[in-house]
């Protein structure tokens, strides 16, 4: 079928032959298949109903409950292969021929029931780089593990119940796993939604009582709850820590900032991750050995720049170049 054409419109638009493939667009897009990675926000829109939509069934059961129909969906198409991104559940990255690999959101190690993002080569790689500075190095899963184990055994020790924090979708999963063997466990409504649609799709999690922002049928005792991300000034966590006396944890790899505990207004920042750190991010890029890489969100430019120093051709993909052909062939 030849090369890929890769082209900037409402999105990242991939031509290969016939066929024209939309990656993550925030509006809907004049192409043939659209493909849509994961179920967080940032990455689903209700699509065009002329174009087919390509997403895990995963994706499609958690974009439903978060206020997005897909539509049909589909996860099998000629010359195109659907990798594990490791990033939430249902999460994908997408192979299309041996031409471009688009990695959505992806996670660079396994965490609970999470896969790490798979890869394959490529000629083209485009890639996320929320993560692609030096510093952002996160310790071992198993590191973090105990630390907050160790931290929620003290706080039990003084009769405090403990807020794990995480964002609602992907990480509140992964905490409610990890730390599913202390008791009595609550979960945020929020979380106890998307919870459901974990468990319908599989995954093994405990059941857990719910609660809402009314805290006042919650124990006078320790108990570990998962909530959504807020910080201390939220009405919710003011009641929890004036009531109960808790003690609040997040979970983020922008813990690795050290002033990240304080701006959040908590007591413990974890640097617990859903996307892959800065070694992990160059280990994708060599697995795939691209000929062509482009870097999106994040630290595009210096990621890109650390890259054409180690000997890859790459371009961040922040300019305003509607032909990213015509982008890479600019200096």
């Amino acid at each position: 079928m030849g090369r890929a054409r890769i082209s900037l419109g409402s999105g990242i638009i991939v031509e290969y032959g016939a066929l024209k493939f939309a990656l993550d667009p925030k509006v809907p897009a004049p192409v043939d298949y659209t493909f849509v990675s994961h179920a967080h926000l940032d990455h689903v829109h209700t699509p065009s109903i002329k174009s087919k939509v390509i997403a895990s069934r995963a994706t499609k059961k958690l974009a439903i409950i978060r206020g997005y129909d897909l539509g049909e969906t589909i996860e099998h198409v000629d010359g195109v292969k659907l990798l594990d991104s490791g990033h939430i559940l249902g999460s994908r990255a997408i192979c299309i021929g041996d031409e471009v690999i688009y990695t959505g959101d992806a996670a660079g190690r396994e965490r609970a029931f999470l896969a790490k993002c798979k890869t394959r080569r490529a000629r083209t790689l485009i890639i996320e780089t929320t993560f692609g500075s030096p510093e952002y190095v996160f310790p071992e899963v198993q590191t973090v593990i105990k630390e907050v184990n160790e931290m929620i055994a003290r706080a039990f020790e003084r009769g405090k119940a403990v807020v794990l924090m995480g964002y609602p979708l992907g990480k509140a999963q992964v905490l409610s796993y990890l730390f599913s063997m202390w008791a009595p466990l609550y979960v945020h409504e929020r979380v106890a939604r998307m919870n459901d649609i974990y468990r319908e799709c599989g995954v093994k999690l405990r059941a857990e009582k719910a609660v809402s922002e009314n805290v006042e049928g919650l124990p006078r005792g320790p108990f570990v709850m998962v909530a959504p991300m807020m910080n201390s000034n939220s009405d919710f966590i003011r009641r929890l820590k004036k009531s109960r006396g808790a003690v609040l944890a997040v979970f983020s790899g922008w813990a690795v900032d050290r002033g990240y505990r304080s701006m959040m207004g908590v007591d413990f920042a974890f640097p617990l991750s859903d996307h892959c750190d800065h070694g992990e991010l160059l280990r994708i890029v060599n697995e795939v050995s691209p000929e062509l890489v482009y870097t999106t969100h994040g630290f595009t430019e210096e990621f890109a720049q650390e890259l054409r120093r180690l000997g890859y051709d790459a371009k961040p993909l922040n300019g305003y170049q509607s032909d990213l052909t015509q982008y890479a062939e600019a200096d």
